[in-house]
């Protein structure tokens, strides 16, 4: 393995992609933002985007939550493929803004206060999205809205030590490439720190995904190495996490092949909240690195507090009245929990390893296997799940 590494930050955006999905009797309630926000950024997660300010009501609920995580330090375990140390830093508060001036004033108005804020401004680049949103522009008129945008935002931020400018080109991964390059090229000259292209609408293979993300990092670098590169992907196909995954590969071939470092970001959910099929679900996204950081061609550093999950996920999926799946990846309750014989008695013989692919209990459940009644149940099983009730 390469000496080199890639660093990935999580970004989390429960509050401001996973809220504009919800349901009216699920919209998380008048001013629980500080108390989600707080739950989140105890999980470990670097960027946390609190919402849209331009949106009414959500102003407010983002300044508090400047006001009070923005402004907290969090303690969290640094992993590095399988070695871990804990360090203790702000979370980074993000605002949305359209490419609209007003839209970002009033973000930056509302995330000023934290100690390390970030304007996301963002730009539709795909021809069918351009020709809907932006029917009296030409592409290169979108093009100079996003640089100008960028522009702005850094101008409007430069004061502040901690701040940050994240652009992103939404529906980037069904946009034409080279018009794609030349916008992306444009928001890093003018001073972003983060270069977003969501998969918007859940379109794209993981293994389409790996190369398009080799692609962006390297038009990225020759620009400024020091620059993020950003996934936000949907789940409508079900690829969310997979097509995430496939940024990191992309990283550390990057980092391999040029013998550079590079910084990632994965923008996801708790539970995977979000439009439609939803966005990227944390959980399964850390389990997954986890799971294969050792076969990476560089060296993997991220942050996450694993043993945090469960009581986080559980936290706020009730913040809006809804339930964990039970067979939700890492935290739903059927993660650890088996009704049928050849797999009860496996694990009976031979530990929770033989049917899971990690320890529950390093998420947070109380126990790394649980036995229960089931039809296919077998006799050592059923005398396990008596066992266990009592």
């Amino acid at each position: 393995m390469s000496e080199v590494k890639v660093e990935i930050e999580i970004f989390d955006t429960t509050m401001r992609d996973g809220a504009q999905s919800l349901p009216a009797i699920h919209q998380f309630p008048a001013d629980s933002k500080p108390i989600i926000a707080d739950a989140i950024a105890s999980l470990g997660v670097g960027v946390i985007e609190a919402g849209f300010p331009a949106t009414p009501g959500d102003a407010s609920e983002v300044n508090d939550v400047a006001r009070s995580v923005g402004q907290s330090d969090y303690e969290v375990t640094v992993w590095n493929n399988g070695m871990s140390k804990t360090t203790v830093r702000p979370v980074v508060i993000a605002g949305l803004s359209r490419t609209v001036a007003s839209d970002i004033e009033a973000t930056w108005d509302a995330i000023e206060i934290a100690k390390r804020p970030r304007i996301h401004t963002f730009v539709s680049t795909d021809p069918t999205h351009m020709e809907a949103k932006f029917p009296n522009k030409s592409p290169d008129e979108v093009r100079a809205m996003g640089r100008q945008a960028v522009a702005f935002a850094h101008d409007i931020s430069n004061g502040h030590s901690g701040a940050s400018i994240e652009f992103s080109a939404e529906a980037a991964t069904t946009t034409n490439t080279s018009y794609l390059e030349k916008v992306i090229r444009d928001a890093v000259a003018e001073g972003a720190d983060v270069i977003n292209v969501p998969d918007t609408v859940g379109q794209r293979s993981p293994f389409w995904m790996k190369d398009f993300y080799r692609q962006v990092i390297n038009w990225v670098h020759s620009e400024n190495p020091k620059v993020a590169v950003s996934a936000h992907n949907h789940n409508d196909l079900g690829n969310a996490v997979a097509n995430s995954i496939a940024l990191i590969q992309a990283g550390a071939e990057h980092s391999m092949y040029k013998n550079v470092d590079t910084r990632v970001q994965i923008e996801s959910t708790v539970c995977g909240l979000g439009e439609r099929a939803g966005n990227a679900d944390v959980f399964p996204l850390i389990a997954g690195i986890f799971k294969f950081s050792e076969e990476m061609p560089a060296n993997l550093v991220w942050e996450f507090n694993p043993f945090r999950s469960l009581c986080v996920a559980q936290s706020v999926m009730t913040a809006g009245g809804m339930n964990i799946d039970r067979q939700n990846p890492v935290v739903g309750s059927d993660i650890n929990t088996h009704r049928s014989g050849i797999h009860s008695d496996g694990i009976i013989k031979g530990g929770h390893e033989i049917y899971t692919p990690f320890d529950p209990r390093f998420w947070g459940h109380g126990a790394s296997a649980i036995h229960e009644e089931g039809k296919y149940q077998g006799k050592s099983g059923r005398e396990a799940a008596m066992a266990y009730k009592t």
